[in-house]
């Protein structure tokens, strides 16, 4: 597997430590967070609550979401073995998927794709509609992430993350449409 393109870090830059906000990074720059993480069951078990994405992600015209939650369970699974279950509630309006059906149909796509269990799509008052989710750790689910990254990772390494902004103004709006 190749190295990561996010690097995830705890408050202050230290090392990642289960229940503190995960801080993620694509080099020096800042992506954004997510807080809270709940650890329950022992440790066995940990919830991704909101994702607070920075200008960066937010104007980028790919959607970065995808790659951003396959970093962060493939940094549970492989730095956190104690941890038998990754679950999550995804929400986060992606205007690039365009309107809320559009992108619960593709945030389904994301999590299917790596062997997520107890799928629920669901409106929120907001208007949003939150897609949720159980990620079992085990040998085929982790096979499906590692591949699904993978694939992430070469879209986004071939233009970094944040390069949007200095795309011409058409292939933005051209790739937001998609």
């Amino acid at each position: 597997m190749e190295a990561p393109l996010v690097q995830i870090s705890g408050p202050g830059g230290g090392p990642y430590r289960l229940g503190q906000p995960m801080l993620m990074f694509a080099g020096q720059v800042f992506l954004g967070r997510v807080d809270p993480v709940v650890v329950s069951n022992g440790g066995a078990d940990v919830h991704f609550e909101t994702f607070a994405p920075t200008s960066v992600v937010q104007d980028e015209p790919r959607n970065v979401g995808a790659l951003l939650l396959y970093e962060a369970c493939a940094h549970i699974a492989h730095f956190h073995p104690r941890v038998q279950m990754i679950s999550f509630d995804l929400s986060r309006p992606i205007p690039s998927e365009g309107d809320p059906a559009m992108q619960a149909s593709a945030r389904v796509a994301v999590v299917e794709r790596i062997g997520t269990t107890d799928i629920q799509v669901k409106a929120a008052q907001s208007g949003k509609i939150v897609v949720s989710g159980a990620w079992i750790y085990n040998e085929s689910n982790l096979r499906a992430l590692e591949q699904a990254l993978e694939e992430h990772r070469a879209m986004f390494r071939e233009v970094a993350i944040g390069r949007g902004r200095r795309w011409p103004r058409w292939l933005r709006r051209l790739l937001r449409r998609r």
